[in-house]
C-alpha cells in the first residue's frame, strides 16, 4: 500500500490513501501498519475524524497509483 492507492472497505466504501505509517519505522522492509484515507462520497460509520489513521487490514487495495 502506498499513497494514492484506491482502497475499499468490506462494506463498499471507497477512498484514496493519503498517508501511510509503517509498523517498524526504522526497518527498511517493514509492513504497512496504519493508513489515512480520503473517502470518496460518504465515509464509513467507524471513521469520524478526517486524517485519522487506522489499521491497513481494514481495507483492500483496488488499484495501485502510478509509480
Amino acid at each position: 500500500m502506498r499513497v494514492g492507492d484506491l482502497v475499499e472497505t468490506n462494506s463498499g466504501f471507497r477512498g484514496i490513501i493519503t498517508e501511510v505509517e509503517m509498523m517498524y519505522p526504522r526497518h527498511p522492509q517493514s509492513p504497512v501498519g496504519r493508513v489515512a484515507v480520503e473517502w470518496i462520497g460518504d465515509a464509513p460509520t467507524w471513521h469520524h475524524t478526517r486524517g485519522q489513521l487506522f489499521s491497513a487490514f481494514s481495507v483492500k487495495v483496488l488499484s495501485h497509483a502510478n509509480r
